[in-house]
């Protein structure tokens, strides 16, 4: 049986537990004669409850706690289970503070025990009973992942090694797969090569695997992605062991299985559903953006104004979903051609060049970005400052609003740009650009060019709902603070 069968289960567990701490807490204030007159229990406060609960287990899938590492490891539980309490506890203060209603909160004193006991009922529970119950089920083969090893180099048998030896590895090593014909049907350690990653659909089918586990890192990454490409049309989930993502696994967090760092893709469709809601979401939360900002829209087109000649917004052609082309907006940070005097021209035309000559070296992996950033003679001084909180992309809700964008997703790139692209960075463009993505709040600018496009490959790769919400709600703290901007 599969470990995600049980994360339902786990998520039940800990709903019960966090209902019953919060009942614990309303029993000794109200019903228990301790703590003044005995009273009726509120019966409003029920639906808070649930919603609370929704909460407390959204936070935890967003902090990894049903994930195997965490499961496995009690102190990791406890430290997550930690971090959790006190953003819920922050959030729901907020919230109580705002909306000012009894329905949510009439009693400091039964909010403040029932996630004292819940938390305290929760850490007796993940941190001594859930390892030893998952150690048992693990040693029983109750919990396993039937996988396919891809690749029967040196990478592929330390996988097998490893995980063969390790106790708390529920991995089951169904056979490998190696791209070498000849080696079909010999038996490698061990376990026999079941065929070429080509044959990974009927081996999944005949062998009912779960996962297939990628260990090569002697190939290209357009190689790479096409395997990749194969497993996840399968309908199974991969995991991905090669030096080629050692950047990308490292800014990720990526997942330990039994003491191996893997890079997981998830078999997971985007239906018309999920596809509606999320435009529904887009459509509405940039449309309240800016009717809020409109204000500070207003100030920061007087500076621009002030600042120097030309057009408050800069409109220009990007290549967007499907390779198309589409108008970008943003605030103007650089000079005006058409305005400009003839020095500032020159100075604007020397920019250009050097700016494509620098991106041309930059894609292809020749340079890092901070060197032309920081030598840009192009900028305003109003430009600096919005590009170093990342002001200027504002306007880009217009496009988000047109439909033509999403408020997170890969980023677009100019058509000249997209001339550089090697034909694996152009599988970015397979879903909308986002006004924010993965690599501006895990990296922003400390990876190289094809980490920044490994790691909007691996929101396309594993993106649902939750997951967009985590990358916005990373983006405001990076906003306000303007932390990894390459504007210093």
């Amino acid at each position: 049986m599969h470990f995600s069968k049980h994360k339902i289960i786990l998520a039940i567990a800990d709903v019960i537990i966090i209902c019953t701490g919060f009942g614990l807490a309303f029993w000794f204030v109200f019903s228990s004669g301790f703590y003044g007159d005995i009273r009726p229990f509120p019966g409003y406060f029920v639906p808070s409850l649930v919603l609370l609960a929704v909460i407390f287990v959204s936070a935890f899938q967003l902090e990894g706690l049903y994930k195997y590492q965490a499961v496995a490891n009690p102190i990791h539980q406890f430290q997550k289970l930690f971090r959790c309490y006190l953003r819920v506890l922050g959030a729901f203060i907020v919230i109580v503070f705002f909306m000012k209603t009894k329905y949510i909160a009439d009693s400091r004193l039964t909010i403040g025990l029932g996630f004292l006991f819940s938390f305290l009922a929760l850490a007796v529970f993940r941190v001594n009973i859930v390892p030893l119950v998952f150690r048992f089920m693990v040693a029983r083969r109750i919990i396993q992942k039937r996988v396919a090893i891809i690749g029967v180099g040196e990478q592929g048998r330390a996988v097998l090694k490893h995980w063969s030896v390790n106790s708390l590895s529920y991995f089951k090593i169904i056979g490998f797969l190696d791209d070498n014909p000849s080696l079909k049907g010999k038996s490698i350690e061990g376990v026999e090569v079941l065929g070429t990653s080509g044959d990974i659909g009927e081996v999944a089918a005949r062998y009912h695997l779960d996962a297939a586990v990628i260990a090569i890192s002697n190939i290209d990454k357009t190689e790479l992605l096409e395997i990749i490409d194969r497993c996840r049309n399968t309908g199974i989930s991969v995991h991905v062991i090669s030096t080629l993502f050692s950047k990308v696994n490292e800014k990720l967090e990526a997942e330990q299985y039994g003491g191996i760092t893997t890079y997981r893709l998830e078999a997971r469709e985007n239906g018309v559903v999920r596809a509606a809601v999320k435009r529904a979401f887009d459509l509405s939360v940039s449309a309240i953006i800016l009717i809020l900002l409109t204000p500070v829209f207003g100030i920061i087109a007087w500076a621009i104004k002030r600042d120097s000649k030309g057009p408050v917004f800069y409109r220009s052609d990007v290549v967007g979903r499907n390779e198309k082309i589409f108008k970008a907006y943003k605030f103007r940070t650089m000079l005006d051609r058409d305005s400009a005097d003839e020095k500032e021209k020159r100075l604007y035309e020397t920019g250009s060049r050097q700016h494509l000559e620098f991106m041309k070296d930059f894609i292809q992996g020749r340079k890092k970005d901070e060197f032309f950033v920081k030598n840009e003679p192009r900028l305003t001084k109003v430009g600096l400052f919005l590009r170093k909180y990342s002001l200027d992309e504002f306007p880009q809700l217009i496009n988000v609003f047109r439909g033509q964008m999403s408020l997170v997703g890969p980023r677009f790139c100019s058509p000249s740009e997209f001339n550089f692209y090697e034909s694996w960075q152009k599988k970015r463009f397979q879903v909308k650009p986002g006004v924010t993505g993965l690599w501006q709040v895990r990296a922003r600018s400390e990876v190289s060019y094809d980490d920044m496009i490994m790691m909007d490959l691996y929101y396309i790769q594993n993106r649902s709902f939750l997951f967009y919400l985590e990358i916005l709600l990373r983006t405001i703290p990076l906003v306000l603070t303007g932390k990894g901007s390459r504007i210093k």
